[in-house]
């Protein structure tokens, strides 16, 4: 069993920043124009709503079983259920001391109804939140896995101990 869960400094930093910024406003709002600031204090509402799982994460991230893997809001997806997966590293910008973005694209054999054996029975309101995976069509899944405890190289080699083959990509150590 492998478990995951997301890196709360990252998005701490994100959401105190947006938290400062939104303050100003409704300060100035509040100084300048003497009204309620109303839109500013809802936006530090949806801020701290949308990053939530990333804040305080309660649940783990990716959880890798023998079973198969499960991803907090989609659900547990068998390996069997998996066709082609790929590894991808990405800069954000061409700085020397850039973030390195990881991601695993894995290409499903089934769509994503027949695949997905145990769906997150998540509230309404979840979809609106921070994950780190995207649905690309009917049966494509991208995974973010930069921003987890675990580094990136951990994940992948985890996902190619229960897969039982690597994964091909870029074999260069991220940080």
């Amino acid at each position: 069993m492998f478990i995951t869960k997301f890196d709360s400094r990252p998005a701490r930093a994100f959401v105190l920043a947006g938290i400062g910024l939104f303050g100003l406003v409704g300060l100035v709002s509040l100084t300048f124009l003497r009204t309620i600031p109303l839109v500013p204090l809802l936006c530090i509402a949806a801020l701290v709503f949308h990053f939530a799982p990333a804040l305080w994460p309660r649940k783990s991230a990716i959880d890798l079983r023998n079973e198969g893997f499960r991803l907090d809001g989609l659900g547990l997806i068998p390996w069997e259920a998996i066709g082609k997966v790929s590894y991808n590293e990405r800069q954000i910008n061409q700085n020397a001391k850039t973030r390195v973005v990881a991601l695993l694209e894995i290409e499903l054999i089934a769509t994503f109804d027949l695949a997905i054996v145990r769906p997150d029975a998540g509230s309404p309101w979840r979809r609106l939140q921070a994950r780190n995976w995207r649905k690309v069509g009917n049966n494509h899944l991208t995974i973010l896995l930069s921003g987890l405890t675990d580094r990136p190289r951990e994940i992948r080699q985890a996902f190619e101990v229960f897969l039982g083959s690597p994964i091909t990509g870029p074999r260069g150590l991220v940080v």
